[in-house]
């Protein structure tokens, strides 16, 4: 008997405790205000990468003159739907990060690691080609 009575008062307190938030009026907000920034934070930074992505792709011979300018026609008007002014100061250091990224990439296509016999982008070490075997321009 005492055990029923006291799994009674348990369910009970158990109810009022879930129970508690509807009667106080306190309700969670259905959407986070948030969540647009972070979206548009997104979209933003997938538009930088397929931009950066297109034009690695050129450099290592994957893309054509004509498929380029198609896919890069494409690519920076929906870049520029994306690119609007933002204020954050963390979205401020995300696109330094990605700008220092594609500077990076340039730098190292610059600096000869890609092959002028087959084009071919060899690693940062490499004196070779590993495509063809030919010097690289750094060596």
């Amino acid at each position: 008997m005492v055990a029923i009575v006291g799994a009674v008062l348990l369910a009970t307190g158990v109810v009022l405790a879930v129970l508690e938030p509807i009667f106080a009026g306190r309700s969670a907000p259905l959407y986070d205000e948030d969540r647009g920034a972070a979206e548009a934070k997104a979209r933003r930074r997938a538009a930088l990468v397929a931009l950066r992505e297109l034009e690695y792709d050129r450099a290592t011979g994957k893309l054509g003159s004509a498929d380029y300018e198609a896919l890069r026609a494409e690519l920076a008007h929906n870049a520029l739907a994306h690119l609007a002014p933002a204020g954050g100061e963390g979205e401020a250091d995300e696109d330094a990060e990605l700008e220092a990224e594609i500077a990076e990439m340039r730098r190292a296509l610059e600096a000869g690691l890609q092959c002028g016999a087959c084009e071919h982008v060899n690693r940062f070490e490499a004196r070779y080609c590993g495509e063809c075997g030919g010097a690289l321009a750094n060596v």
